[in-house]
């Protein structure tokens, strides 16, 4: 039995805390059991574990080097893998000053652990042009822990306005400012939103959507398929996003995504059920949804649902395949230790 321990920053009930419910699935349970841990930043904190695999939920940083220095140091028998969440290519374009010390920090930080679980081919392809060799990166998209969503009725043709949805944190990157603004060049009567999330930019989107009787900005909810029920499609006009678990609930309930040009979006459009534009500013987006109104969305749900009817065990065999990698190392400690008793 492979002992794993997750290691996280946020514990909140967002898209990282709930991939790790794919460690429950019982196909991974007849293999491994698995803790999770708060990952700290200084060395001295770096623990001793009782694991053959690691797993670090937490995107490098300058601060936590000698943190993973150590952990690597203290855990020389385990196997260390770093899933990248975070960092992608539009995030280094918008967010980084230093593209040298920024991929400097990457390797630094890749050097430390034997495997790196990137979540989309296009965070792949970029963190090879970063520096880190190709052999030592694995695709595995997140599972979403969110099955139910299968169950969520085709959409059904009806007279009226064009519903979409969008949903996630109330950030920067979400870009829902633009999108709101975006819906205000429709009519009621040709496009309505609703966005819900929670988040810094809570109160400015409910404000901007005080302009727009056709927009509603509503809490945050756990369970979306009442939602995703209700619309038409979702849409993501995100800046930077690695992969995009809301473009998969959404296949999951048989509905049209519309997605930015960005990093890990377009691989969900492409599979399926999708269109993939540019989205970055207000016009671009009011462009978008005027161009998915003329679609058959329905046609594209049920093609969405098909797309990723594989994914969740495509998903399961490939850390199945992590773990057989971490049970293999694990093999060879124990004869390691039975040849030093041996020669004592």
């Amino acid at each position: 039995m492979i002992r794993i321990v997750h290691l996280l920053d946020d514990f909140a009930m967002g898209g990282v805390t709930r991939a790790l419910s794919l460690f429950e699935d019982p196909r991974m349970m007849l293999l491994s059991r698995s803790t999770t841990l708060p990952m700290r930043r200084k060395m001295r904190d770096a623990p001793v574990l009782e694991a053959d695999l690691i797993v670090i939920h937490v995107p490098p940083c300058w601060s936590r080097l000698p943190y993973l220095a150590a952990l690597r140091k203290r855990n020389p028998r385990a196997r260390i893998l770093q899933v990248e969440h975070s960092y992608t290519r539009s995030f280094e374009q918008l967010r980084v000053a230093s593209l040298k010390r920024f991929r400097l920090l990457l390797r630094l930080a890749a050097g430390l652990v034997d495997e790196i679980v990137s979540v989309s081919h296009a965070q792949s392809r970029w963190l090879v042009e970063s520096g880190i060799p190709v052999k030592k990166i694995t695709t595995i998209h997140p599972w979403s822990g969110r099955l139910d969503l299968a169950c969520v009725p085709d959409r059904i043709v009806h007279q009226g306005p064009l519903r979409l949805l969008a949903y996630g944190r109330f950030s920067p990157e979400k870009n829902f400012a633009a999108l709101i603004e975006a819906v205000g060049y429709f009519r009621p009567d040709e496009v309505e939103l609703t966005v819900f999330g929670s988040g810094p930019d809570e109160e400015a989107l409910k404000f901007l959507a005080c302009a727009f009787s056709h927009v509603s900005v509503m809490p945050a909810c756990p369970d979306p398929a009442p939602w995703l029920a209700s619309c038409d499609a979702v849409i993501l006009p995100s800046k930077y996003e690695s992969f995009g678990l809301v473009a998969t609930e959404a296949r999951m309930a048989g509905r049209a995504i519309l997605v930015a040009d960005v990093d890990g979006l377009p691989e969900q459009a492409r599979a399926g059920g999708g269109l993939v534009a540019k989205l970055g500013t207000v016009e671009e987006i009011a462009n978008a949804i005027s161009d998915l109104s003329n679609r058959d969305l329905t046609v594209m749900g049920r093609a969405a649902r098909a797309g990723v009817s594989s994914q969740h065990d495509d998903i399961i065999n490939s850390w199945l395949a992590v773990i057989e990698r971490a049970a293999a190392q694990a093999r060879v400690r124990c004869s390691d230790q039975f040849y030093e008793l041996a020669d004592a």
